[in-house]
């Protein structure tokens, strides 16, 4: 009699040992899947909202003199050292272009409103809102965005000049309406500004393609920030490209610590399960003392009774796996968003069908070691007393 035939008659006489088994490894290996999967979801809808907090790269005209933008100090125009609207275009021609979701060129300029100095900010109004989500516009709808003829005030400013939504504003002779105005940022490069149509106030400043500096936003998920700012460096003449680290070095952080953890957990329902498993075969083995013994008694070697004990593991735990796969991805696909709160959606991911057999037979074979072990050391004289 084939030494399979032994093990599947074996787990036919002891259905309910048999249904424990599988049951221990596909509950193992279903919170794996689901953990592993919903973590992913998490790591990549952390990122899609870290990259709501605005830009990570600034580019800059090289001219190794410094200011505060935002917040960071960086590399800036001091003169009258300028760079262009051409850079635009050089930018999405980059090896790593699809990693630059927003490019949001500005051109700053001082002017006097009403006797009070204030920073014009000249921008492309859809790419800068887009990359200012964080943003909350007084009397503007949510997606609106300001026409040529309107701009948008810092609540500094707005406050400094007294003025609200839909009044006029006089700006180097040309009247404009106040579409909105920002709630307050806790940036004074942003609430003490007024925000206008780039190509308006390249116009009226008579700069034409001119812009100070652009900010890009380029984080996605896995995005290579650091190959990202290397290429941009050695495509852009004379301009100065920093990435704003504190911005990295956050989102990197929050999803190593969201790693850790999936790791963690995975590490100790891996050893759940097998420690199940062991004690689980470990009962059998001390179970089946007479049948080991009549089996070595009629000339079975130690390596087939090894054989036999982990075939049965073997079988038990890939049919664990396959449960435990489709169990778990199928939680993860219809439930897995919902239950942590995530905004990004789970596919069926069949690669990980493979990881997940290989995963419980791994569990399986090794916690089935030492009771297969202990069988192949049983006295078939001793085993025998029981008959």
């Amino acid at each position: 009699m084939r030494l399979t035939n032994i093990a599947f008659q074996n787990l036919r006489h002891r259905k309910m040992r048999s249904a424990l088994l599988v049951l221990s490894v596909m509950i193992g290996v279903a919170s794996i899947i689901f953990l592993y999967t919903t973590t992913q979801a998490m790591e990549e809808d952390v990122a899609n909202k870290l990259d709501q907090y605005g830009s990570n790269i600034l580019i800059l005209p090289d001219t190794g003199e410094a200011m505060t933008f935002g917040g960071i100090t960086v590399e800036a125009p001091a003169q009258v050292k300028e760079l262009d609207m051409s850079l635009i275009p050089l930018m999405k021609t980059i090896k790593n272009k699809e990693t630059l979701a927003t490019i949001a060129p500005k051109l700053l300029v001082d002017t006097k409103i009403k006797g009070q100095e204030i920073l014009l900010i000249g921008v492309d109004f859809p790419e800068e809102l887009h990359l200012k989500k964080w943003w909350i516009l007084d009397g503007l709808a949510k997606n609106e965005r300001p026409a040529n003829d309107e701009v948008l005030l810092g609540s500094d400013a707005a406050r400094a000049l007294g003025l609200s939504p839909k009044q006029t504003i006089t700006i180097k002779g040309q009247d404009f309406i106040v579409a909105a105005i920002i709630q307050p940022t806790g940036s004074s490069e942003n609430d003490q500004a007024v925000f206008i149509d780039l190509a308006v106030l390249q116009k009226l400043a008579n700069r034409p393609n001119a812009i100070s500096l652009i900010e890009a936003a380029a984080f996605c998920y896995t995005c290579p920030i650091d190959e990202v700012t290397k290429q941009l460096t050695a495509l852009l003449p004379a301009t100065k490209v920093t990435a704003l680290r504190a911005s990295l070095e956050s989102r990197n952080d929050t999803i190593r610590q969201f790693n850790v953890f999936a790791r963690s957990v995975s590490l100790l329902l891996f050893l759940a399960s097998s420690l199940v498993i062991t004690l689980t075969m470990k009962s059998s083995v001390e179970e089946r003392t007479r049948e080991i013994g009549v089996l070595r008694a009629i000339g079975f070697r130690k390596r087939h009774i090894l054989q036999i004990i982990l075939t049965e593991a073997g079988i038990l735990s890939l049919w664990g796996g396959i449960l435990g796969y489709f169990i778990g991805m199928g939680t993860a696909v219809n439930f897995g968003s919902a239950l942590v709160k995530a905004q990004v959606q789970i596919p069926w991911q069949f690669n990980l069908l493979m990881d997940s057999l290989g995963a419980s037979l791994l569990i399986g074979l090794l916690a089935s070691l030492y009771p297969a072990w202990k069988a192949t050391r049983l006295d078939p004289a001793q085993s025998l007393r029981y008959i």
